[in-house]
């Protein structure tokens, strides 16, 4: 009884154990999926209508053992506004990080800005796929981005501003630690 017992709890890990692999196996196909897509889309002759891009560049997980360097780009879709009951206008933005341990994030999401042409917040909220490559577990691959960005316009054109993010899967695993992560940042319109 006992040995049979047994059985059944190495039929159920067993079982487990190839359920969570076909998940990672899903979820790799996924990262690729998109990537490629991401790289098909910023490659083709498909006109995007975006009128700024950022780049950006500082200090990931500065609060934790993981610290390292981040760089990133972002598409800011400005020219596919939406306006939220007259009150709030929201734009597209979509963009990807990678840190000096290899660890990647592609998201998209909405952000709005607040305040004059010369100094303004931008304020973004993104979704995205993450892998840590050889820096910090943040527990799955889905992960949520918030953002906040302070910019000074230097001409017409740029802008130039200092920034900071939260990368967490919102209690989605049990695992999660997050990361709090601030950059300097140009932005420039197209």
């Amino acid at each position: 009884l006992a040995r049979h017992a047994r059985g059944h709890r190495f039929e159920s890990c067993h079982a487990h154990h190839l359920l969570l692999n076909l998940m990672i196996y899903d979820l790799i196909y996924m990262k690729k999926y998109l990537l490629s897509l991401f790289i098909f889309v910023l490659s083709s002759n498909i006109t995007i209508n975006a009128n700024s891009y950022s780049i950006f560049g500082g200090t990931y997980d500065y609060d934790d053992d993981n610290t390292t360097n981040l760089f990133g780009l972002n598409y800011h879709l400005s020219n596919n506004e939406i306006d939220l009951i007259n009150i709030l206008t929201i734009n597209p933005v979509i963009g990807g990080l990678i840190t000096a341990k290899s660890a990647t994030m592609f998201y998209g999401g909405f952000e709005t800005n607040i305040g004059a042409d010369l100094i303004y917040l931008n304020l973004s909220s993104s979704a995205g796929i993450y892998n840590n490559g050889d820096g910090k577990d943040l527990g799955n691959a889905l992960q949520f981005k918030s953002e906040v960005n302070l910019f000074y316009s230097i001409s017409k054109e740029s802008r130039f501003g200092i920034g900071s993010h939260h990368i967490s899967n919102a209690g989605l695993d049990s695992v999660n630690p997050g990361t709090n992560n601030f950059y300097l940042i140009y932005n420039r319109n197209f």
